[in-house]
């Protein structure tokens, strides 16, 4: 299977070292305090890449992972021609290791058996790379069979959509762009009956609709039934209470004495005189 090469330039280089402090050494806190938002798993592979690179490159420390990188020579000569340990190669070591340990603090208990034995921020990086930036025919295979297959169901509108940008994003992490045109299909074809309304004016427009348009247009048809649902009960409550005014006029009569009563009395009583 071949596996993605990694993001930076693959050629023998000496690391440039972050000037952050005066000997070149990036501050020892940024490997304490920088943390990610997301632990690394099956899931959020391009998250976690994201705000890793960004960190690293705030702190020029790319060169630090790529798998090519030569380090300084550990000893150097002195003025008196005698072998010495070489500064240099200390900072680099120093460095080196920080990273490796900030990155594998940077993944979660289930990924770290994969980067057992691995002592560079080199080799953890591109193990990850290769985990799961792999193009693999398999993993192309899920995400693209989960993307046509997502339904809305109980979810808002907005999470469904995220949803379904999430398998469109990871396919596009390995290296199967998704188009508009795709990514609209899946949403479409997702939706349940109450939508088929909308469904039928993008599916029957001669133009087609951008995905940002399709995606406004169910946002406010949802926000639309949310009104209809909120007013509903009031409505329903209202006809109901007529209803029940009404049926309790028909059912109560206004009271009316019998006559017939009474004069049956009085003939009774005279027929006995």
């Amino acid at each position: 299977m071949d596996l993605p090469s990694s993001p930076f330039v693959a050629q023998s280089v000496v690391p440039t070292m972050a000037s952050h402090l005066p000997n070149g050494v990036v501050d020892s806190r940024f490997f304490s305090t920088k943390k990610v938002s997301v632990l690394l798993d099956d899931s959020n592979y391009l998250l976690w890449r994201q705000q890793v690179l960004l960190a690293v490159k705030a702190y020029k420390l790319q060169s630090f992972l790529d798998i090519h990188i030569v380090p300084p020579p550990s000893t150097v000569l002195g003025d008196d021609g005698v072998s010495q340990e070489n500064a240099e190669f200390a900072r680099f070591e120093q460095q080196h290791s920080a990273l490796a340990s900030w990155l594998l603090s940077s993944v979660s208990q289930a990924v770290l058996p994969h980067l057992i034995r691995l002592d560079t921020s080199a080799q953890i990086w591109n193990a990850i790379v290769s985990l799961y930036g792999s193009n693999s025919t398999s993993r192309l295979m899920f995400y693209r069979r989960a993307l046509h297959s997502q339904r809305k169901g109980d979810l808002s509108i907005r999470e469904f959509l995220m949803k379904i940008k999430f398998f469109c994003d990871n396919l596009a992490g390995c290296g199967e762009i998704i188009s508009e045109h795709e990514h609209v299909t899946a949403i479409l074809n997702g939706l349940p009956s109450e939508y088929e309304s909308i469904v039928s004016i993008i599916v029957a427009s001669p133009t087609l609709y951008s995905l940002q348009s399709v995606m406004t247009m169910l946002v406010d048809a949802e926000s639309r039934q949310q009104v209809i649902m909120a007013e509903a009960p009031s409505s329903a409550n209202l006809v109901l209470q007529q209803s029940a005014k009404s049926v309790n006029n028909r059912s109560t009569p206004s009271y009316q004495p019998s006559l017939s009563r009474g004069r049956g009395r009085g003939r009774s009583s005279g027929s006995r005189v």
